[in-house]
């Protein structure tokens, strides 16, 4: 991935770099004179001296004079900050975790490590399955064919051991029918290390001629799931940026313009790869990481860069550069920077969460937003600076329909607040009520799929690509004993005793009550446990012996039972494995977990459970608690930040309404597509019948705050014309049209990028790009145009309305600009 995101660096920095030389090298436009001389008498003995044009005020015009005073330096410094993080990252990053969805401290993990200091660490292994094409597996031709397929795989060094059927005569190394067996390849490496000799164990096993084998295991699955997800990068990256560039020059008309929001992408994106890498150096990073930071780096970084050029455009118009730079800084760079905080603090919100791997999505995705801040709010605005009237240049020939006016500004300036969107909100102001209560009806109903959702952890096979390792465990849990589905792992503890030394008749009763009752609850097929004999021992005389100390026992007996109860009974626990016909990580699933824990122990002895059933069932009794929080952290704190932007009490519950509406409905879809499975044959996917609890999670936070994004630079347009006007209602609508272009050509950047993603392999990156490109083309088009003007219409005054202490105290923040400053 290192390599891939050096390639694409440096490509993104040599295009830009490469369009602003060649237009440096032209003779620049005239820019307009900022200084007009000052009429003195025809007396005065002195040369007139110029009007210098007065410098805005407010902390983001102060941090855009601080841009343009070191507009030389600032690149630079940008560009070898890129280039010391990656070298760093190099030599001191981490790897990042299949895992992180279990719940430290609660009952599964208590078990699981429970099993793991009486039976030992479960081993890694790899699975190997052969098909006999003469249907007879257990024969001996065919075990020494797979014994010898299997003799490079042997030699490995990081192979502990090689289990046959012809080792181990256990019926579950053969499938029902005997046409298909089984071996298992011990590794002695953790599962998490054991992912980098997947392909090379894999190659190394040489399949006899006409038997069909299949390759599978833990290590395996992931494995080709990092190598999916490395393909779905790139494939997304090379889809969404052509059509970005092309947007862009849509937008700009000018390759430097279009230019620049690649830059701020190729000098954020690694700076945040390397940051994740550092990061995964000292605490657990989830694989889906890259995902989100690469979706969330590449809408914001192009989204905020158009902003801030366009704004940067429109100021030179009427200023020189440097007031241009500030002015661009002190109203889109203040949007960006609360737009920015909106996100960040939507993502902070997984910290409440206690799974490493929400954790980790949250601290990637706010790196991700600050590298972007950090790029956009310094580096961009002293290119501009540098670049000045240049970034015009380059111009692309376009129609006529498509072609911007900057080079007329007394046309520019007309055309302003008149387009499309300002014309759609002008006739929604006329019927506000009429209009937005059926919208508000439809966009609920469109999200009423989402009360019948099915979460899950999104662990379940189906949830995983199709993969030939996915085919083989397929295989393994449609045809061989056992295999139909994860099952729940009972650990029954008499304290202080030793059950080695055998198991009385009386305990043995209590046991077999105990497997009776679990036998009755509902979905249970299959239950193993202590009390079944080996296969040939009949169960009376084996009950018999189990009775006996070990000691005491026959050596012939003691020779055979000792290997088979080492895995049911060590030291004082007993095993009792629970099979079910039930999907493991579902609702059902779960819901068997708690049966299974109602069951009351036998006397004396305390029962823990483990397995996937019971990590999903503790998983998501502490997603549970922490999703309340988690929503209204993101809600509070975003209408905080609103509020103390815009001065005003009703717009932030506005923008919050808002937001929620066009979530809502890409919620519903998320679930009547990808869980219940319509089109899934169009969009090519295998519905599962659950949803991953994080991909509503993930949606709610990344696009509670990207909706604030186009909300922000929209209300502060609106706000603009209203305290120059006085004029609700005209405030709106002309607010509507002079952002309607860019909102709509950043919507589409977004789009792009999230629709590419819905290309993926995999299900859950596929479900989060289609949802998310659906939110955001909601919230660029229903929202904006119908619903934000219906509302503002409405309310009138109030939009604004704060009681005065509470304006006078908020703006001397510098983030709120009261009706006195803005008349200065």
């Amino acid at each position: 991935m290192r390599k891939r995101l050096v390639v694409a660096g440096i490509l993104g920095l040599g295009v830009p770099v490469l369009a602003a030389w060649f237009a440096r090298s032209q003779k620049a436009d005239p820019a307009p004179e900022p200084m007009q001389p000052l009429s003195l008498p025809p007396s005065a003995p002195h040369r007139p001296r110029p009007v210098l044009e007065p410098h805005p005020t407010g902390v983001f015009a102060a941090i855009g004079r601080f841009d343009y005073r070191f507009r030389k330096v600032l690149p630079l410094l940008g560009l070898a900050l890129v280039i010391g993080l990656n070298l760093w990252a190099a030599n001191a990053g981490g790897k990042l975790i299949q895992g992180g969805w279990v719940i430290s401290g609660s009952q599964e993990q208590a078990a699981t490590q429970l099993l793991a200091d009486r039976f030992g660490e479960q081993a890694t292994t790899m699975l190997v399955v052969y098909r006999d094409p003469n249907g007879d597996a257990a024969s001996p031709a065919f075990q020494q064919e797979i014994r010898d397929s299997l003799d490079d795989v042997a030699a490995d060094p990081v192979v502990d051991k090689v289990t046959t059927y012809a080792d181990v005569p256990d019926p579950r190394f053969l499938s029902r029918d005997h046409s298909a067996a089984l071996a298992i390849v011990t590794l002695d490496k953790e599962m998490e290390d054991s992912v980098e000799d997947a392909q090379r164990l894999s190659d190394k096993v040489h399949a006899p001629a006409g038997v069909t084998t299949y390759v599978t295991g833990i290590p395996q699955l992931y494995h080709e799931f990092n190598h999916k997800i490395e393909q779905d990068l790139v494939q997304a990256e090379m889809v969404s940026l052509p059509i970005a560039l092309v947007i862009l020059l849509i937008v700009f008309g000018t390759l430097v313009g279009a230019a620049l929001p690649l830059l701020m992408a190729a000098l954020a994106l690694p700076s945040t790869f390397a940051v994740i890498d550092l990061l995964a150096g000292v605490t657990d990073m989830s694989i889906f990481v890259t995902n989100i930071a690469t979706m969330i780096g590449l809408a914001l970084a192009i989204d905020y860069s158009l902003f801030m050029v366009s704004r940067f455009r429109e100021e030179l118009r009427h200023h020189s550069v440097e007031i241009a730079v500030e002015r661009m800084m002190g109203s889109v760079g203040k949007a960006v920077a609360v737009s920015g905080v909106a996100v960040a603090i939507g993502l902070s919100s997984l910290s409440v969460f206690e799974a490493d791997a929400l954790r980790s999505m949250g601290w990637g995705g706010i790196v991700t937003v600050v590298s972007t801040l950090v790029f956009g709010l310094t580096v961009l605005p002293a290119l501009l600076g540098m670049l000045g009237h240049r970034v015009n240049r380059l111009r692309v020939p376009l129609p006529a329909f498509l072609r911007r006016v900057e080079d007329d500004p007394d046309l520019a300036d007309a055309r302003q607040g008149h387009g499309v969107w300002g014309w759609i909100a002008a006739r929604v102001m006329r019927r506000p009520i009429l209009i937005a209560v059926p919208v508000l009806a439809v966009l609920l109903l469109l999200g009423s799929p989402f009360l019948s959702t099915q979460l899950s952890t999104g662990q379940n096979l189906e949830d995983l690509p199709d993969t030939p390792a996915r085919a083989g465990f397929q295989v393994i849990l449609d045809e061989f004993p056992g295999g139909e589905s994860d099952p729940i792992t009972v650990a029954l503890t008499w304290p202080d005793d030793d059950l080695e030394d055998g198991i009385s008749v009386e305990r043995q009763d209590a046991l077999a009550t105990y497997i009776g009752r679990l036998h009755a609850l509902d979905g249970v097929t299959e239950i193993e446990s202590v009390l079944d004999p080996p296969g040939g021992m009949d169960e009376q005389q084996y009950h018999q012996l189990l009775a006996l100390p070990a000691a005491q026992r026959p050596a012939e007996a003691r020779a055979a039972l000792e290997p088979y109860l080492a895995g049911l009974i060590a030291d004082d626990t007993a095993k009792v494995t629970v099979f079910s016909s039930l999907l493991p990580d579902s609702n059902e699933g779960r819901a068997l977990v708690d049966a299974v824990r109602g069951v009351q122990a036998p006397d004396g002895a305390q029962a823990l459970t483990a397995g996937l059933p019971s990590r999903s069932h503790d998983f998501m009794e502490s997603f549970r608690h922490a999703v309340p929080v988690a929503v209204l952290i993101v809600v509070a704190v975003t209408g905080g930040v609103l509020f103390l932007t815009f001065g005003s009490v009703f717009l932030p519950l506005k923008a919050v309404l808002m937001s929620l509406m066009s979530i809502t409905a890409s919620f519903g879809a998320l679930v009547f597509i990808f869980q219940q499975g319509h089109f899934d044959s169009l969009l090519g996917f295998e519905a599962g019948g659950t949803t991953a609890a994080w991909l509503p999670l993930i949606m709610f936070a990344i696009l509670f705050g990207l909706s604030m994004d186009y909300e922000v630079l929209l209300l502060s347009r609106i706000r603009e014309r209203y305290l120059a006007t006085g004029d609700n209602t005209r405030a709106v609508a002309e607010g509507i049209g002079i952002t309607g272009g860019i909102i709509t050509g950043a919507a589409l950047i977004m789009v792009a990028v999230f629709a590419a993603f819905a290309l993926s392999s995999i299900t859950f990156i596929k479900a989060l790009g289609f949802s998310m490109a659906l939110a955001v083309l909601i919230d660029a088009t229903v929202v904006r145009g119908i619903l934000v003007p219906a509302f503002m219409r409405v309310m009138g005054w109030v939009n604004w309305w704060a009681p005065r202490w509470v304006q006078r105290g908020v703006a001397r923040l510098g983030l709120y600009e009261g009706p006195e400053a803005a008349s200065a």
